[in-house]
Protein backbone atom coordinates (compact mmCIF):
# COMPACT_ATOMS: atom_id res chain seq x y z
CA UNK A 1 0.00 0.00 0.00
CA UNK A 2 1.01 3.78 -0.87
CA UNK A 3 0.29 6.94 1.29
CA UNK A 4 -0.87 9.93 -0.46
CA UNK A 5 0.30 12.83 1.12
CA UNK A 6 0.34 16.53 1.15
CA UNK A 7 2.99 17.84 3.59
CA UNK A 8 6.47 16.84 4.39
CA UNK A 9 5.39 16.15 7.50
CA UNK A 10 2.97 13.17 7.01
CA UNK A 11 5.68 11.34 5.84
CA UNK A 12 5.77 9.72 9.29
CA UNK A 13 2.12 8.52 9.51
CA UNK A 14 3.03 7.02 6.06
CA UNK A 15 6.28 5.12 8.18
CA UNK A 16 3.97 4.01 11.23
CA UNK A 17 1.18 2.80 8.84
CA UNK A 18 4.21 0.49 7.15
CA UNK A 19 3.71 1.71 3.47
CA UNK A 20 5.66 0.73 0.89
CA UNK A 21 6.55 4.26 -0.27
CA UNK A 22 4.75 7.46 -1.51
CA UNK A 23 2.18 7.44 -4.61
CA UNK A 24 1.16 10.74 -4.56
CA UNK A 25 2.89 13.60 -2.89
CA UNK A 26 0.87 17.07 -3.84
CA UNK A 27 3.86 19.36 -4.21
CA UNK A 28 1.59 22.51 -4.52
CA UNK A 29 0.54 22.64 -1.46
CA UNK A 30 4.48 23.96 -0.72
CA UNK A 31 2.89 26.96 -3.06
CA UNK A 32 -0.23 26.89 -1.19
CA UNK A 33 -1.37 29.27 2.20
CA UNK A 34 1.56 31.99 1.72
CA UNK A 35 2.18 35.31 0.22
CA UNK A 36 4.75 34.35 -1.96
CA UNK A 37 6.36 31.65 -4.21
CA UNK A 38 8.62 29.30 -2.24
CA UNK A 39 12.42 29.61 -3.42
CA UNK A 40 13.81 26.59 -5.30
CA UNK A 41 15.81 25.76 -1.93
CA UNK A 42 12.80 25.53 0.01
CA UNK A 43 11.54 23.34 -2.18
CA UNK A 44 14.76 21.66 -2.60
CA UNK A 45 14.59 21.25 1.08
CA UNK A 46 10.99 19.90 1.25
CA UNK A 47 11.77 17.62 -1.33
CA UNK A 48 14.65 15.97 0.33
CA UNK A 49 12.84 16.03 3.81
CA UNK A 50 10.45 13.27 1.90
CA UNK A 51 12.76 11.31 0.43
CA UNK A 52 15.21 10.91 3.06
CA UNK A 53 12.21 9.78 5.23
CA UNK A 54 11.03 7.63 2.95
CA UNK A 55 14.40 5.98 1.38
CA UNK A 56 14.53 3.58 -0.41
CA UNK A 57 11.05 2.89 -0.70
CA UNK A 58 9.60 5.31 -4.23
CA UNK A 59 8.32 8.72 -3.86
CA UNK A 60 6.12 9.48 -6.78
CA UNK A 61 5.96 13.43 -6.80
CA UNK A 62 3.62 15.24 -8.80
CA UNK A 63 4.55 18.54 -10.52
CA UNK A 64 2.67 21.70 -9.57
CA UNK A 65 -1.06 21.53 -10.02
CA UNK A 66 -2.74 24.65 -9.05
CA UNK A 67 -5.87 26.36 -10.62
CA UNK A 68 -9.15 24.92 -10.64
CA UNK A 69 -9.71 24.60 -6.98
CA UNK A 70 -6.55 25.09 -5.80
CA UNK A 71 -5.76 29.18 -6.16
CA UNK A 72 -2.69 31.01 -5.55
CA UNK A 73 -3.53 34.63 -4.75
CA UNK A 74 -0.57 35.87 -5.34
CA UNK A 75 -0.15 35.01 -9.04
CA UNK A 76 -3.17 37.93 -9.51
CA UNK A 77 -5.10 35.36 -11.90
CA UNK A 78 -8.61 36.71 -13.79
CA UNK A 79 -11.30 34.51 -12.68
CA UNK A 80 -12.32 32.07 -15.54
CA UNK A 81 -15.39 30.64 -16.56
CA UNK A 82 -14.50 26.88 -15.80
CA UNK A 83 -11.28 26.82 -13.91
CA UNK A 84 -11.06 23.04 -13.94
CA UNK A 85 -10.23 23.06 -17.42
CA UNK A 86 -8.44 26.34 -18.02
CA UNK A 87 -5.15 27.68 -17.29
CA UNK A 88 -4.16 25.17 -14.58
CA UNK A 89 -1.58 22.41 -13.89
CA UNK A 90 0.52 21.85 -16.61
CA UNK A 91 -0.65 24.83 -18.52
CA UNK A 92 0.23 27.18 -16.10
CA UNK A 93 3.53 25.38 -15.64
CA UNK A 94 4.05 25.52 -19.22
CA UNK A 95 3.59 29.11 -19.70
CA UNK A 96 5.48 29.81 -16.70
CA UNK A 97 9.04 27.91 -17.59
CA UNK A 98 10.63 30.21 -14.45
CA UNK A 99 8.33 27.99 -12.02
CA UNK A 100 8.19 25.02 -13.23
CA UNK A 101 12.19 25.11 -14.22
CA UNK A 102 12.45 25.74 -10.46
CA UNK A 103 10.91 23.14 -9.24
CA UNK A 104 12.11 20.28 -11.39
CA UNK A 105 15.82 22.07 -10.51
CA UNK A 106 14.84 21.30 -6.85
CA UNK A 107 13.29 17.91 -7.17
CA UNK A 108 16.16 16.84 -9.60
CA UNK A 109 19.02 17.96 -6.72
CA UNK A 110 16.42 16.24 -4.22
CA UNK A 111 17.01 13.54 -6.25
CA UNK A 112 20.04 11.85 -4.49
CA UNK A 113 18.36 11.17 -1.40
CA UNK A 114 16.09 8.29 -2.20
CA UNK A 115 13.83 6.93 -4.90
CA UNK A 116 12.10 9.53 -6.65
CA UNK A 117 9.27 9.52 -10.02
CA UNK A 118 8.25 12.28 -11.23
CA UNK A 119 4.49 12.83 -12.71
CA UNK A 120 3.13 15.73 -14.67
CA UNK A 121 -0.36 16.10 -14.14
CA UNK A 122 -3.18 16.97 -16.18
CA UNK A 123 -0.74 16.15 -19.43
CA UNK A 124 -3.72 16.71 -22.33
CA UNK A 125 -1.57 14.97 -25.46
CA UNK A 126 2.16 14.36 -26.45
CA UNK A 127 3.23 17.56 -27.50
CA UNK A 128 2.11 18.67 -24.14
CA UNK A 129 4.45 15.78 -22.66
CA UNK A 130 7.24 16.68 -24.88
CA UNK A 131 7.48 19.81 -24.10
CA UNK A 132 7.45 19.11 -19.87
CA UNK A 133 10.53 16.64 -21.74
CA UNK A 134 12.31 19.33 -23.05
CA UNK A 135 12.10 21.58 -20.12
CA UNK A 136 13.49 18.42 -18.17
CA UNK A 137 16.33 17.91 -20.54
CA UNK A 138 16.88 21.61 -20.36
CA UNK A 139 17.11 21.58 -16.48
CA UNK A 140 19.25 18.47 -16.52
CA UNK A 141 21.56 19.64 -18.80
CA UNK A 142 21.82 22.90 -16.53
CA UNK A 143 23.01 21.29 -13.18
CA UNK A 144 25.13 19.15 -14.99
CA UNK A 145 27.02 21.83 -16.58
CA UNK A 146 27.18 23.73 -12.77
CA UNK A 147 28.33 20.33 -11.29
CA UNK A 148 25.27 20.12 -9.19
CA UNK A 149 24.49 16.27 -7.97
CA UNK A 150 21.17 14.97 -9.49
CA UNK A 151 19.82 11.65 -10.89
CA UNK A 152 19.73 12.71 -14.47
CA UNK A 153 18.09 9.10 -14.98
CA UNK A 154 14.82 9.91 -12.96
CA UNK A 155 11.50 7.90 -14.34
CA UNK A 156 8.88 10.55 -15.62
CA UNK A 157 5.35 9.99 -16.23
CA UNK A 158 2.20 11.57 -17.16
CA UNK A 159 -1.14 11.14 -15.49
CA UNK A 160 -3.81 10.13 -17.66
CA UNK A 161 -6.77 12.48 -15.48
CA UNK A 162 -8.49 13.95 -18.52
CA UNK A 163 -10.38 12.50 -21.87
CA UNK A 164 -7.85 13.78 -24.65
CA UNK A 165 -5.09 12.08 -22.72
CA UNK A 166 -6.72 8.60 -22.63
CA UNK A 167 -7.35 9.11 -26.53
CA UNK A 168 -3.42 8.82 -27.13
CA UNK A 169 -2.74 6.60 -24.11
CA UNK A 170 -0.24 4.27 -25.90
CA UNK A 171 1.51 7.50 -27.19
CA UNK A 172 1.84 9.38 -24.36
CA UNK A 173 3.15 6.08 -22.15
CA UNK A 174 5.65 5.98 -25.48
CA UNK A 175 7.05 9.37 -24.31
CA UNK A 176 7.12 8.13 -20.41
Amino acid sequence: AFANIELPSETESAKRAQCDGIGLYRTEYLFMNRSSLPTEEEQYQAYKRVLSSMAPAPVNMRTLDVGGDKSIPHLHRQPETNPQLGWRSMRFCLDRPDIFKAQLRALFRASVHGNLQIMFPMISGVDMMRECRRLVEEVKYDLKARGVKHNPDLPVGAMIEVPAAVMVAEKLAQEC
